[in-house]
C-alpha cells in the first residue's frame, strides 16, 4: 500500500519537552496534516506493518529544523496520547476520523522503519510538503 499526502504550509513541529498538541502555534499545522491524511487514506485502516516514510519539505531553513518537522509529522499521523489535554473547540467541525484521539496512518510511529527526508528551498508564498507512506 502506498499513499501520498500533500499539504500547503509548514508541517507541525515537535521541539522541546512540551507536547505539540498543546502549543497554539502547532494547532493549525496539525489540523491541516490530519485532514489531508484522512483524505489520502480514503477510508483505509491504519497500517499495522512496517512503514517507509518519504518527506519533501519546500521551505527555507529559517522556518525550523528538518528533524523537528519529521517528528511532528510522525507524531501527528497517529493519535495523541490519551492524557494530552486537547482544545475541543479548535477541533470541532472537522471529520471524526481527523480528531486527535484517532490514529490515521498507523497506530504507533514505532512502525516506521525507514525515513527519507529532504528540504527544498522555497519562498514564503510556496511553502508546502509532501509525505509518502508505503507499507
Amino acid at each position: 500500500m502506498k499513499i501520498s499526502i500533500k499539504v500547503t504550509g509548514l508541517p507541525p513541529k515537535k521541539d522541546g519537552a512540551s507536547s505539540m498538541w498543546r502549543k497554539g502555534s502547532e494547532f493549525e499545522r496539525l489540523r491541516n496534516l490530519r485532514i489531508a491524511a484522512v483524505q489520502a487514506m480514503n477510508g483505509r485502516s491504519p497500517a499495522t506493518s512496517l512503514i517507509h516514510l518519504n518527506l519533501r519539505l519546500y521551505a527555507a531553513p529559517e522556518n525550523g529544523d528538518l528533524d523537528n518537522f519529521i517528528t511532528g509529522i510522525c507524531d501527528g499521523l497517529m493519535a495523541a496520547h490519551p492524557r494530552t489535554p486537547i482544545d475541543i473547540e479548535f477541533w470541532s467541525g472537522i471529520s471524526e476520523l481527523a480528531q486527535p484521539n484517532k490514529s490515521i496512518c498507523y497506530t504507533d510511529d514505532k512502525l516506521i522503519a525507514k525515513i527519507i527526508a529532504e528540504r527544498l528551498t522555497s519562498d514564503a508564498h510556496d511553502q508546502h510538503y509532501e509525505v509518502e507512506l508505503e507499507w
